[in-house]
């Protein structure tokens, strides 16, 4: 192998499907896919590892380190993939050059001679590169270090805590609300989540509620009129004797920050054993302090119905975890009503819900997708019961429900198994389909009944007459012929759905 001649290649990433900075910054990237030179890549060969989008570049150079092999993504990588690909064939890579922080971009690019030609082609796909365009990366790796002396390298030279800040996302009913009780108890207790998924949930929901009593968890759901003022600090008024007066009022989000520093405060005091002389946190705190500190945990459910620019502000930035006080970059801010200086304590742990069905989380993606580590949690149709009182089969069911969906949306418009759970008897079944699925699946279709007869079958509906559009104007018929599919259906009543229409949802010949 070491006399075989070192290949030169570039691997591709798309932030639609990979988000290659941030799991660099987390020390993520471990492996790649290869879709092309399958069987030209062997270890020792050297990669360049490419951005495409809006900010492409260079984001790291890598060292094959072993042969490609038909694997699935390693469980370190796994948050950081919008959609987690099947099993296929991957190699692994050692990161030589982590440039999360400052990738070579293509305004840098221009300059370089060896670059002149190149061209990265399409996204997600491996291409041959040349050992000048390996060397002429490192080189200016070393100039832009060497002019503009970064005050650190490019990891940072302290290594936060996993997951501090973390959006569970999925389809609605798949058990992101349930789930974030086990994730705070396993930050707080420093447990393993599946250490604490044998506990009762009863111990764990007593627990989580001490937690909270304490004010070391703190829940929230935003909506649409949730605001700066109700989050950080705004004026409010009160009333004393009758008198209205107006006064600055700490939120929620300020007051657990307060909370967690004074902790982090009182760790630093022990291990020095020195009194509390201020409330300033050091330039500097290790991960030896935060092993020992209290952690706090912030919970935000539905965090994408929110105006997140409008709730978080100026504090949007401070939310980076090389940002936060004490790190490597920490930064600080003045708030605008107490003109008090603040920054966010690196014990303080945010996790977030979001339902990917809602539309509006395309500007949240946006805003805050980089700040954030995502878990994607799927329907789990193997949780439910095979057989129910009437003889459904709501495993087959609800994977069925699932697939059609999928195939005439996409996955982030799934049904969830949480709606499933309780459901024992044909009357539950039915009162969960009158009241639940087929709103959502309305919701989803526009109210287009044609193709929600796709996804629940036609037996489910009947044929009416359609209305006399000749009381309309002509040059509406365009618009009604194309509704008039959906207008000709109609939902049989709840009360005349019988078992078999249930099952021959995942099994039409019945």
């Amino acid at each position: 192998m070491s006399n075989e001649k070192t290949n030169y290649w570039l691997f591709q990433s798309s932030p639609k499907v990979f988000l290659l900075k941030e799991a660099l910054e987390a020390e993520a990237v471990q492996s790649f896919s290869l879709k092309s030179h399958k069987t030209k890549v062997k270890q020792g060969d050297k990669v360049i590892l490419w951005q495409t989008g809006k900010n492409t570049g260079c984001y790291g150079l890598a060292t094959i380190e072993g042969t490609p092999e038909e694997t699935k993504v390693l469980p370190i990588e796994t948050s950081y993939f919008k959609k987690l690909p099947n099993k296929g064939l991957r190699v692994k890579i050692q990161i030589e050059y982590n440039l999360w922080n400052r990738p070579i971009t293509k305004e840098i690019l221009p300059n370089v001679p060896e670059f002149e030609s190149f061209y990265a082609g399409i996204p997600g796909t491996n291409f041959k590169a040349t050992k000048a365009q390996y060397t002429a990366l490192i080189e200016v790796i070393e100039r832009l270090e060497a002019v503009e002396e970064p005050a650190i390298k490019y990891l940072p030279l302290l290594k936060p805590l996993k997951y501090l800040n973390l959006i569970l996302q999925g389809p609605p009913g798949t058990g992101k609300t349930y789930q974030t009780v086990n994730h705070a108890l396993a930050i707080i207790e420093k447990r393993p989540l599946t250490e604490l998924a044998i506990e009762p949930r009863s111990v764990l929901r007593e627990r989580f509620e001490e937690y909270q009593s304490a004010g070391r968890i703190q829940f929230l759901t935003f909506h649409q009129s949730y605001s700066y003022e109700d989050f950080v600090e705004g004026i409010k008024p009160s009333t004393i004797d009758g008198q209205i007066s107006y006064g600055i009022e700490d939120g929620i989000f300020k007051k657990i920050c307060s909370n967690a520093q004074n902790a982090l405060l009182q760790t630093i005091n022990e291990i020095n054993r020195e009194p509390k002389v201020n409330s300033i946190l050091p330039s500097t705190i290790n991960n030896t302090i935060l092993s020992k500190c209290d952690k706090y945990i912030l919970i935000i459910d539905e965090i994408n119905r929110g105006n997140i620019a409008s709730i978080f502000g100026e504090l949007i930035t401070l939310l980076e975890v090389d940002k936060r006080a004490g790190q490597t970059e920490a930064m600080t801010t003045t708030l605008p009503y107490s003109k008090t200086s603040f920054s966010i304590p690196p014990n303080l742990h945010i996790i977030g819900t979001m339902n990917t069905s809602d539309k509006s989380t395309t500007p949240f993606d946006f805003a805050l997708r980089r700040r954030f580590d995502f878990i994607y949690m799927p329907p789990q149709p193997e949780l439910l019961s095979t057989n129910i009182e009437a003889g459904v089969n709501l495993v087959k069911l609800l994977t069925v429900l699932n697939q059609r969906i999928q195939l005439l949306l996409e996955e982030d418009h799934l049904i969830g198994h949480a709606y499933f759970l309780k459901i024992s008897t044909l009357d539950d079944l039915v009162n969960l389909f009158d009241n639940k699925i087929i709103p959502l699946l309305k919701e989803y279709f526009f109210n287009d009944l044609h193709k929600l007869s796709l996804v629940i079958g036609p037996h489910f509906f009947e044929q009416v007459a359609p209305p006399d559009y000749t009381l309309l104007a002509i040059s509406d018929r365009p618009m009604i012929e194309e509704n008039g599919r959906s207008n000709s259906l109609a939902l049989r009543v709840a009360s005349s759905w019988l078992e078999k229409d249930f099952i021959r949802i995942y099994a039409p010949g019945y």
